[in-house]
């Protein structure tokens, strides 16, 4: 093509018009490629992806767990007068911002599934004797308390109805 068929060249030797067109401009980006169908898969969501998530969410949940039974037994003594458990105040929050996060995150409710599973899971992994006899959740309050309320947050969450947060990609 000829110079004068395109217009004039503009400014700075970038051109801005006939991108996409044959004799375009060589800057020009190619038009976005669009799904097609209703049935294409939305970017992000291959297999590899998905599966990638539902183990990292399954993951934090242990993790989540290992540290919970960890720290639920630290107080903080008030003058003496009586203790504050602030681990179990900052474990139960803890968990419960995980999994409403995962909720809120994703179309469904497996990763949040998952990571109730690796939580309680290792929870309740942790409450029995080592070989040794050592104990990581022991009787009491704070220990029933830690086991009862975690496992309460996880059904609650994972039972709540879904009210807000990500959508289907096809609505």
């Amino acid at each position: 093509m000829d110079n004068e068929s395109r217009g004039p060249e503009p400014a700075y030797g970038i051109r801005t018009t006939g991108a996409g067109t044959p004799g375009g401009s060589p800057y020009a980006f190619p038009p976005a490629e669009a799904p097609a169908g209703p049935d294409a898969e939305p970017v992000g969501t291959s297999l590899v992806t998905r599966l990638l998530g539902y183990l990292v969410a399954l993951l934090l949940g242990a993790l989540f767990g290992v540290l919970g039974t960890i720290v639920h037994q630290i107080t903080f003594s008030v003058a003496g007068l009586f203790d504050l458990p602030i681990g179990l105040a900052i474990a139960l929050p803890a968990e419960l911002l995980l999994l409403i996060g995962l909720r809120m995150s994703f179309v469904t409710r497996l990763p949040a599934v998952l990571a109730g599973v690796g939580l309680v899971g290792m929870t309740a992994l942790l409450a029995l004797p080592s070989p040794g006899g050592s104990v990581l959740i022991p009787e009491g309050v704070l220990g029933y308390c830690w086991l009862l309320g975690s496992t309460l947050v996880a059904v609650v969450v994972l039972a709540w109805p879904r009210l807000g947060g990500a959508r289907s990609a096809t609505k």
